[in-house]
């Protein structure tokens, strides 16, 4: 035994000398790093994709003079020779975008995307990591882009006058219900998932796929990796915790799994909190995505993730005048399973189910409030593109949701609601001719919780207006159940409704980009009330109504200075509702008319680093003084941040090593979000108010990540 061991070791040796480590970065003109770039010998089987860095790695026993490829979708393919009789590596590739990338018309009206893949890509999935001021957040990122509104203390998405709750999340096209973690009073959250998930997202303002329902704002769209590129290790060291990663690859099946501690213990010791925390924020989670390649065209893809999070603090509940112990502990399972297969020429074939559990639970001083929403989701879409230039798609699914939420205060309540939701969509576009296209699409859905049926129509255009220019248009009709603060109190209400009309022109030339969207949207059907919190079910009825309309802007340009890349977003808009206990139509609190923000990033070859930046402005939100007879009629300051970033990608000890640094707020502008008034005036009949701050004025984190 001893001895068949110590031949195997030799036999790994020498096998391991046999082969030739190849090496290096793949980046586009700009100097920006490009993930999903398959690089292989060419006649070989052996080869890799780039990273999420632009790096790759791999071995070959093939020797003498052979020729490395390099390709991916939007650039033209690379091809160069080596001499294989050693190890190469700091090999640097360098693609050039491909010239005709507008020849075809893409309808894009209220859609951004950012993608490896598409060619009307506007972001790329490492934007989404590396941009200043998001924090590694998906849903921080798109609030860089036109839009988004800036409302600081809630950390959610805010689009074109829509509440958060009128967006949804979701991931290879199914549902994420609970896309958050938990948030306490005045304080912002962030999303659940990591971007270095997913190779593409959609980030819609509006006007978006019959596919897509029960939002009535915006969505997000997140398309997951596919097969691991290679085996491999990581581990991140953080000023906010620990962060562990490990993925193995085989011939048609990847699996990775991954681990992470969060606690803020330390940067609330670094930076002075406006804050009094009881108990800091701690986070625990880790995910699992499983991948199976069944044929050529064929994927089978799970993920499943779970994460707890807890915190505690003395709230200072201005308006009772009194200091609350807040304590939050939320725990939240999210899975999901998809199948895509080409059944033949003519057919694909795309089903899915996934399961969102989330269990939320809140001390108040002695109250208690215990949350439960459990939903679960079917779906099975066919795309058909046996008429030459015409693609159509259909499908079905069905959406079981169930709400209970046990109140211990002043008494014991339970209130609770279920909902079985089913859907069925059809869409066809019609690539008319080369500078022309059409889209329709219609959707029905049927609500156990009202019995009705609702049907809706979405239709789209695109038509080239030059060689690098085309102008889109977009209408939809969406439809909404309301927020479940309202039917956990009553099942009458109806669905709210929202009808978009969108009309965009872009130019893309030469590494830039110039987008152009106007859009109206009306809202009816909002939920209005006498009371907040009343448990009468009357308190609350389907007659507010609303309106957004506006002008978005978008600049990026990724050529004029060298390897450097940048981008303006600028939103105006013009929002009033007359909803809630509103009495009259006005601006909400969370619209500001004015959003600019100013994204820079810049690559250094030489040193292999990153820096970034990013500077967000927001005119003054509405807020309503009771010391004024105008309702919603005062304003905060205005909002501004610039916040910073830089990375260094290096070699420690041979193990690919990353260094990653952000800072937030960095010239330390005190912002305001807003007032919480005294219910009940001083003596001399004046309410006496407290600012909405951020918990901290600055923030910087450290990370240190080990590619092993």
């Amino acid at each position: 035994m001893k001895t068949g061991l110590i031949l195997l070791f030799q036999f790994l040796v020498l096998f391991a000398h046999a082969q030739i480590k190849i090496s290096g970065v793949v980046q586009s003109e700009s100097g920006n790093p490009l993930s999903g770039v398959n690089i292989f010998i060419q006649g070989t089987y052996d080869g890799t994709t780039s990273d999420s860095l632009g790096y790759f790695i791999f071995r070959t026993e093939t020797t003498g003079e052979q020729t490395l490829i390099a390709s991916c979708v939007g650039f033209e393919t690379y091809a160069q020779q080596l001499n294989l009789f050693s190890t190469i590596s700091d090999l640097k590739i360098t693609l050039i975008e491909e010239i005709s990338e507008l020849d075809e018309v893409i309808i894009n009206a209220g859609t951004f995307e950012a993608s490896d893949k598409k060619k009307s890509v506007v972001l790329r999935p490492l934007d989404v990591a590396l941009t200043a001021g998001a924090n590694g957040d998906i849903f921080g990122a798109f609030g860089k882009l036109p839009g988004s509104q800036t409302v600081g203390e809630e950390g959610r998405l805010f689009v074109r006058g829509g509440e958060s709750y009128e967006t949804k999340t979701f991931m290879d096209g199914m549902l994420v219900n609970t896309p958050y973690y938990s948030k306490m009073p005045d304080l912002p959250t962030r999303g659940r998932f990591s971007p270095i998930l997913f190779n593409g997202s959609v980030f819609s303002t509006g006007g978006y796929s019959a596919e897509y329902g029960q939002a009535l704002s915006s969505i997000v769209a997140l398309n997951t990796v596919a097969l691991e590129p290679e085996t491999k290790s990581s581990i991140s060291v953080l000023s906010v915790g620990l962060q562990g990663s490990h993925a193995k690859r085989w011939e048609t099946t990847s699996l990775s799994i991954s681990g992470e501690y969060l606690n803020t213990a330390l940067t609330n010791k670094m930076f002075k909190q406006n804050v009094e925390w009881l108990k800091v924020p701690v986070i625990v989670g880790s995910s699992m995505l499983f991948r199976q390649k069944t044929s050529e065209t064929g994927m089978i893809k799970s993920f499943a993730s779970f994460n707890y999070d807890t915190s505690s603090l003395l709230y200072d509940n201005f308006e009772q005048s009194v200091l609350q112990e807040v304590t939050m502990g939320n725990k939240n399972l999210y899975s999901n399973t998809t199948y895509n297969e080409m059944l033949n020429d003519d057919w694909m074939i795309q089903t899915g189910i996934a399961v969102n559990i989330d269990r939320e639970n809140m001390d108040i001083d002695s109250d208690n409030i215990n949350t439960s929403r459990n939903s679960s989701q079917i779906k099975v879409t066919l795309s058909n593109y046996s008429i030459k230039d015409v693609s159509t798609t259909f499908g079905t699914e069905a959406l079981i949701y169930k709400y209970d939420q046990d109140i211990n205060m002043n008494g014991d309540f339970n209130l609770t609601f279920s909902n079985n939701l089913f859907a069925g969509f059809a869409e066809s576009e019609w690539k008319v001719k080369k500078n022309l296209a059409l889209k329709a699409g219609l959707r029905t859905e049927y609500n156990s919780l009202n019995n009705e049926l609702n049907v809706v129509p979405r239709l789209s255009a695109a038509v080239k207006t030059g060689k690098n220019s085309q102008l889109s248009a977009a209408y939809g009709k969406f439809f909404q159940n309301p927020n479940d603060d309202y039917l956990k109190f009553t099942d009458e209400l109806a669905p709210e409704i929202s009808t978009h009309s969108i009309l965009t022109w872009q130019c893309k030339k030469d590494s830039r980009t110039l987008r152009i969207e106007a859009y109206n949207k009306n809202y009816s059907d909002l939920v209005k009330f006498d009371e907040e919190f009343s448990t009468e079910p009357g308190n609350y009825n389907n007659t507010g109504s609303g309106y957004s309309r506006g002008i978005d802007v978008f600049w990026r340009d990724q050529k004029q200075f060298g390897k450097a890349d940048y981008w303006i977003s600028y939103s105006w808009i013009d929002s009033k509702r007359n909803y809630r206990d509103y009495p009259t139509q006005v601006t909400p609190h969370y619209v500001s008319r004015h959003n600019l923000s100013v994204v820079y990033k810049q690559y250094f070859t030489k040193i292999n680093s990153f820096i970034s930046g990013s500077y967000t402005f927001a005119s003054g939100r509405p807020f309503d003084n009771p010391n004024t007879p105008a309702f919603m009629a005062d304003k905060t300051k205005t909002y501004n941040d610039l916040s910073l970033g830089f990375t260094h990608i290096f070699y420690l000890f041979d193990t690919q090593t990353v260094a990653h640094v952000i800072a937030n707020n960095v010239l330390g502008f005190n912002n305001v979000f807003g007032y919480n008034y005294a219910q009940t005036p001083d003596n001399n009949g004046f309410y006496q108010s407290q600012p909405v701050v951020p918990g901290q004025k600055r923030l910087i984190v450290f990370l240190l990540s080990f590619q092993l």
